[in-house]
């Protein structure tokens, strides 16, 4: 018993130092390819337009400080702009519309 455990723990340990190294093909222009990255962010679920602020989801995000200028998309188009501002709270943030007409649903980064 003690040597399958040992065959198994060897298979699994060796398994797992294994290491492939990607390889970029360059493109055309003899240039690396360019890295394609998406970037989420807080998702806006609530929007006052009478008094101008938004409010953020960063549950699964980093914290902006406050006073950080945040970009806002909708369908991958930048449309406003907001400024974090107070209260911050641990999973939420209140920013002000700087530009844009914003929606709930739209996602600042």
């Amino acid at each position: 018993m003690k040597k399958i455990l040992n065959i198994i723990s060897f298979a699994i340990l060796t398994g797992c130092t294994t290491q492939s190294t990607p390889t970029a093909k360059p493109t055309a222009a003899g240039q690396p390819p360019v890295m394609q990255f998406i970037a989420t962010g807080a998702k806006i679920t609530h929007v006052d337009a009478k008094l101008g602020f938004v409010v953020l989801d960063y549950r699964s995000q980093t914290m902006p400080a406050v006073g950080e200028r945040l970009s806002v998309y909708r369908t991958g188009q930048r449309i406003g702009e907001v400024q974090i501002t107070d209260p911050v709270r641990v999973s939420f943030a209140t920013a002000d519309i700087l530009k844009g007409e914003i929606r709930v649903g739209d996602e600042a980064r």
